[in-house]
């Protein structure tokens, strides 16, 4: 080994270098260590508070499907991911960023389209009644084939047939269509009314052209009765989008309201209610009063409900004098009155009176009483002990009521039933943690269109500041 000694030396020197000697251009470079990625800055803190606010406008104060809702729902969609929201937040919020919103106003519309077809289309092809004079009698011969006829109704028309009457004779097994009137032509001076008051018009046809006749129109029946298998669908469809919307609201109330607002367990309205005492009185058979009483055990307060009723039995009883009781062909008068109930805590019950009264008119009549009392106190509370700003809250229960009827009704609601006056919102109940409010037919619809309902959640946030302390203290009560 020592041999070398005198060669190793020397050897590491030239290795040592030729390492620190310049490299060629065309040299392979060594690949450079990745750049340190840089710290992300750590998220800010999600806000509780302002999830449950922006969860509140968004369900309680915002048009579903509007560019508004979009928007704020839009705001929301990164939060729902944070790390720190709350497994309680998340939920919900999941829930409304999952919804997809019903477009009522484009059903509303394709339903609106098929009632005109159908409109249009009934107009062009009018139904024939073939048996139109059945039942009629001769009046007199007018002519070698025409005829005077007196129709059951007293009215007269007209009947060409080639056929021989005889005056007096009734009218049966004869088959007939009408002829139409002809329409005003202003160029030759004719006038609407002077067409209107001509007698109508009826040709004798025998069976085969009467068969003939309906077979002709039966693709249109036909046509006819798809569209209105249409409207009936997209009725259901309206119906069952309205149906998610609410859940949809109950859902994330549920979850919300509890932290916006304080309010005690509200028990079953049994606990309230001891039992229920029945009030009848039958006249005649067309001719009675069938009324439930509720008994709470509150003096006060069953004086008040059962007061209601006596005021519903005198005007009964003062109808009955007036039209005549059980005697020849008396006029129907019947009253029945059921009522619900409602808690909100263990101080607040609400009773709803629902009234049917049937006084021999096209159809009966629908009526609503509501009372919601302290039990503690044994006063029945109004809107002016809800809210400290009455005219304030009527304006916002308004605008929601208008709103909640041009999704439910396409805008055909009765603008007066809705404007923020007190008795337009005297029907309400406390149901839970929300106001519900009820509206009988002609007050916001047609009578065809039955009673509507708002539902408003008192931690709405436009209601929530206008609380009075004292109905907050009730609703707390544990």
């Amino acid at each position: 080994m020592r041999k070398f000694a005198h060669i190793a030396a020397p050897l590491g020197l030239a290795l040592l270098l030729c390492s620190c000697a310049p490299q060629r251009p065309d040299a392979p470079q060594p690949e450079p260590l990745p750049a340190p990625k840089p710290t992300l800055a750590p998220q800010a803190a999600i806000s509780e508070t302002e999830v449950l606010s922006s969860l509140n406008i968004l369900v309680n104060d915002t048009v579903p499907g509007s560019d508004d809702f979009e928007a704020k729902r839009a705001a929301l969609t990164p939060v729902v991911k944070a790390p720190g929201l709350s497994p309680d937040l998340r939920w919900p919020l999941a829930q409304v960023l999952a919804f997809n919103p019903p477009r009522l106003r484009e059903r509303w519309q394709h339903r609106l389209e098929a009632q005109e077809n159908a409109a249009a289309l009934y107009a062009a092809n009018p139904p024939e009644n073939f048996a139109a004079l059945n039942g009629s009698r001769v009046v007199r011969r007018l002519g070698p084939v025409l005829y005077l006829v007196r129709l059951p109704g007293d009215d007269t028309v007209l009947l060409s047939s080639n056929r021989r009457f005889k005056k007096g004779a009734r009218l049966k097994h004869l088959f007939v269509y009408e002829q139409l009137r002809p329409l005003p032509d202003k160029s030759k001076g004719d006038l609407v009314d002077e067409l209107a008051d001509q007698p109508r018009a009826f040709v004798e046809i025998t069976r085969q052209e009467a068969k003939m006749r309906e077979a002709e129109r039966a693709p249109v029946l036909a046509r006819l009765k798809g569209l209105e298998a249409q409207g009936g669908e997209l009725e259901r469809a309206v119906a069952a989008d309205l149906a998610r919307l609410d859940t949809m609201t109950r859902d994330v109330n549920a979850v919300i309201s509890p932290r916006l607002l304080r309010q005690g367990s509200p028990p079953a309205p049994t606990v309230f209610i001891r039992k229920v005492r029945r009030i009848a009185k039958n006249f005649s058979r067309p001719q009675y009063y069938r009324y439930a009483l509720p008994i709470t055990g509150k003096a006060q307060v069953d004086a008040v409900l059962k007061g209601y009723l006596e005021e519903r039995k005198t005007e009964v009883q003062d109808l009955l004098h007036t039209t005549g009781v059980g005697r020849g062909r008396a006029r129907a008068n019947s009253d029945r009155i059921a009522f619900k109930a409602f808690t909100a805590s263990k101080r607040l019950l609400s009773v709803r009176f629902e009234e049917l009264r049937d006084t021999g008119g096209a159809h009966p009549n629908m009526a609503y009483a509501t009372f919601v009392f302290d039990m503690q106190r044994q006063a029945r509370l109004g809107l002016v002990d809800i809210f400290t700003d009455t005219p304030a809250a009527l304006k916002i229960l308004s605008e929601l009521a208008t709103r909640r009827m041009e999704m439910v009704l396409d805008g055909t609601s009765f603008p007066e039933g809705l404007t923020p006056k007190p008795q337009n919102f005297s029907a309400f109940v406390l149901d839970g943690s929300d106001l519900v409010f009820t509206f009988p037919p002609y007050q916001t619809a047609s009578y065809a269109q039955g009673p509507q309902t708002l539902r408003v959640p008192l931690c709405h946030p436009r209601l929530l500041p206008l609380l009075a302390p004292g109905f907050l203290q009730a609703l707390a009560t544990e």
